[in-house]
């Protein structure tokens, strides 16, 4: 017989199987599941950071020998460990973007991103998350947060660029990151949301329905990016995603963008898988130029724009 068809009691002639009850083999059962659900819960708490983020160390590229006004910047954390990121200064009369990559890899994949913002003659700050490349430390939620702070902060201070010149770049987890940081730093400026969510705990639920509202439970609030735009008045929004993308679900990414309410903005259907959709630069490009409002003679502007939905 098995756990829940019976009991076991010592009598007087030893041990006896005595069969239980319906009611019975019910409260044995959903004693079972709580079990289960409490310790799923439980190492999905002390694990989640292991889940969510795939460091790679070292860096696979980097812009040292090509020319360019490249610098590398350490950004000291309050425990002492430090950020590793790339800087490459534009002119002052012009944007800068802040590039917050995804949650595998490290700002090595960010090249291609790069090189667009500086081929529009735009400045560039790329950072890695404690764990990744060449940072130090371990990558968590916070963490990520904490750096693109250090990062805001170091642009606004060390480089006394406006925030407004600042365009905030986040891709995939990275968007999450992003919607972090202008809830902490609520000026407006430019913001790009690259194949991102409206919350880890959706993506979660999309990607795994068999585990219902648990995702909800272990992420909670944790990157719930569609909250913190909510009060965000950025100088224009711009949300690029494409309908292939297997990885961030493009109906997430839609919402994201249909939720946004507080300014000018705009959504790019870009075509291509989550992580290879870049492959066409002269699309993202002029995607930018034309929702950023742009000029530069060189780029043919699109008739229509691309950026109308």
């Amino acid at each position: 017989m098995g756990l829940f068809s019976q009991g076991f009691y010592m009598g007087r002639r030893g041990l006896k199987a005595k069969p239980l009850g319906v009611a019975q083999q019910l409260f044995r059962l959903i004693i079972f599941l709580v079990i289960l659900v409490v310790l799923i819960v439980t190492l999905g708490h002390a694990f989640k950071n292991q889940w969510i983020f795939f460091p790679v160390k070292g860096l696979e590229a980097t812009f040292q020998g090509v020319g360019w006004p490249f610098e590398e910047v350490w950004l000291p954390r309050p425990h002492g460990q430090k950020v590793y990121a790339w800087y490459l200064p534009g002119p002052p009369e012009n944007l800068t973007a802040l590039i917050l990559h995804g949650n595998a890899g490290n700002l090595s994949d960010m090249i291609g991103r790069i090189m667009t913002y500086h081929r529009l003659r735009m400045g560039v700050m790329a950072i890695d998350y404690p764990g990744y490349g060449l940072s130090e430390g371990e990558p968590s939620l916070a963490s990520a947060v904490e750096s693109a702070v250090l990062a805001w902060d170091y642009l606004v201070n060390a480089r006394r660029l406006e925030p407004r010149k600042i365009l905030v770049h986040g891709f995939s987890l990275g968007g999450g990151v992003a919607g972090q940081l202008v809830a902490r730093r609520p000026s407006p400026h430019p913001l790009v949301m690259d194949a991102t969510f409206t919350s880890l705990a959706a993506v979660a639920e999309m990607s795994m329905p068999i585990l219902g509202p648990l995702p909800k439970v272990i992420l909670g609030e944790s990157y719930d990016t569609q909250a913190a735009l909510r009060d965000y008045k950025a100088t224009f929004a711009l949300f690029l995603h494409s309908p292939q993308d297997e990885v961030i679900p493009y109906a997430l990414g839609r919402a994201l963008y249909d939720s946004y309410q507080n300014g000018p903005k705009a959504l790019v259907n870009l075509t291509g898988r989550h992580n290879d959709y870049i492959s066409d630069q002269s699309i993202y490009e002029r995607a930018l130029i034309d929702g950023l409002g742009l000029v530069f003679p060189q780029v043919p502007q699109l008739d229509p724009p691309l950026v109308a939905e």
